[in-house]
């Protein structure tokens, strides 16, 4: 047996909750190799993470109904397609048998999601080639714009009232705004959320120079939404991305769902809910959530979490993401960044445990959809309370009191919430930097901000049905 299989098997015994089975090929796959990056996944995710690994069999890539394994064979068929870029591939490696050759023209990222695909438990399948081709081009043009937004290539960051940067799209001068998008809402100029023009080419409203898309000040959830869209736009083409607009007819960037309906954000159709559990394909979202508190003693501030891309694994195994503000950090440093973020805003408060109070909360696949359905959405016109409540009244309405001022609802109906406390479903407005499901949401009563989260993570913010939880902080009465 040689050391890399003697080593990869002695990783596997060191994580026995974690991995119930692998077969011998498996073990024998990745020994020819001569790398095993099996054995950073099982370091990186299993031990970082802190979570358990599914004893699930890998269900692997299939294209056109056939599986597409780790085998020479699959390379020179099929994988090199996927994974070698077109301008290599009238390099004489491409036609040959020499599969070591072959793979020193593929590019390393479309390789490792190539192989993310072939381990995942849930499965990848593909209707034809080209389509596995189209998800590859799209995931790698999307690592590239969230890349260049934290590289200064394209002109993005964060807005601050506090130091009077405003929330702008498009335009460097006073207008704040390019001619292709809108501030979409009553809270859209103060909060950074835009909607497209009417009667404005998609391809044209996203192209990332000033005049258009650039420069954007806004937050993470507004800066993923556009990693999305350009990623189809320069992965695909422009007039492939003007075809799938003209179905979602308008696009928004900035609030997940949109208006009393939640109508989805176009951008949230390539987004695919899948398990945390299993690891992530590089391009996929991950939502890391800072401490369940930070919106306690920060509700108007911008690190409750960071809406996260997977960017792919370095040289030595280990999972590094981005997101605005962040950029190809591990787990361990994206997580010192949150916490750095909490004592910033949250002082004098902290976080006991960081390993198990600031982790990965959701995750989402990018993945072209066969069919694309949206609807038009309108914003809601959101008025708030005209009073701020007391405490008497906030114990009436069954809040309790905790420290600091707080005070907490342990989980009641929107409805008996909003008639308690005087405001109505559509005056809720997404908290910044929130992430896309289980959306905490916010709305102004007099002078107290009162944040509403659903108990449901796939529940609606502002169902009147929704069982939801909420808290409120009183500085004074």
């Amino acid at each position: 047996m040689g050391k890399d299989v003697q080593r990869y098997i002695e990783k596997l015994q060191a994580f026995p909750e974690m991995i119930a089975t692998v077969s011998a090929r498996d073990v024998m796959i990745r020994a020819k190799r001569g790398h095993l990056r099996m054995s950073g996944w099982l370091t990186n995710w299993g031990k970082e993470s802190r979570v358990t690994i599914p004893q699930t069999p890998f269900n692997g890539l299939t294209i056109a109904g056939q599986p597409v394994d780790d085998s020479e064979a699959a390379l020179h068929e099929v994988v090199k397609h996927l994974t070698v870029p077109a301008a290599r591939q009238s390099e004489a490696a491409f036609g040959g048998s020499d599969a070591q050759a072959l793979r020193a023209l593929e590019l390393p990222l479309a390789r490792q999601i190539v192989e993310a695909w072939q381990l995942s438990p849930r499965g990848h399948a593909f209707a034809s080639l080209a389509d596995a081709l189209d998800e590859i081009r799209f995931r790698l043009a999307a690592i590239a714009a969230m890349s260049r937004f934290n590289t200064g290539a394209y002109d993005v960051d964060y807005f601050n009232p506090d130091i009077h940067l405003v929330p702008r799209l498009g335009s460097a001068g006073p207008a704040l705004l390019s001619r292709f998008w809108q501030f979409f809402g009553p809270d859209g100029a103060s909060e950074a959320q835009f909607a497209q023009a009417p009667d404005t080419p998609a391809a044209q409203a996203m192209a990332p120079v000033t005049g258009a898309l650039l420069p954007f000040r806004g937050e993470c959830a507004g800066g993923f939404q556009m990693a999305v869209y350009l990623g189809l736009l320069n992965g695909l083409g422009a007039a492939r991305f003007d075809e799938m607009a003209a179905k979602w007819q308008r696009m928004y960037i900035g609030p997940w769902r949109i208006g009393e309906a939640e109508t989805p954000n176009p951008a949230t159709l390539f987004m695919i809910s899948a398990p945390l559990d299993a690891p992530p394909v590089p391009g996929d979202y991950l939502y890391f959530k800072n401490k369940d508190d930070y919106l306690h003693w920060a509700p108007e501030g911008f690190w409750t979490g960071l809406n996260a891309m997977y960017m792919g694994m370095d040289a030595l195994g280990t999972r590094h993401y981005s997101g605005m503000g962040a950029s190809w950090l591990s787990e361990t440093n994206l997580r010192a960044s949150l916490v750095n973020a909490y004592y910033h805003d949250c002082a004098p408060h902290v976080i006991d445990d960081p390993a198990t109070e600031v982790r990965f909360t959701q995750r989402r696949l990018l993945q072209i959809p066969a069919d694309i359905e949206a609807a038009m959405a309108e914003p809601t016109t959101p008025k708030g309370g005209t009073a701020t409540p007391t405490s008497s009244a906030l114990l009436a309405a069954g809040f309790a009191p905790q420290t600091g001022g707080v005070f907490a609802h342990p989980g009641t109906t929107l409805a008996e919430l909003c008639a308690e406390l005087g405001f109505a479903p559509g005056d809720l407005q997404q908290v910044r930097s929130a992430g896309i499901d289980n959306t905490p949401h916010r709305v102004m009563l007099g002078g107290a901000m009162l944040i509403v989260t659903p108990v449901d993570p796939g529940g609606s913010a502002r169902d009147p049905g929704a069982w939801v939880r909420a808290h409120l902080r009183l500085d004074r009465e």
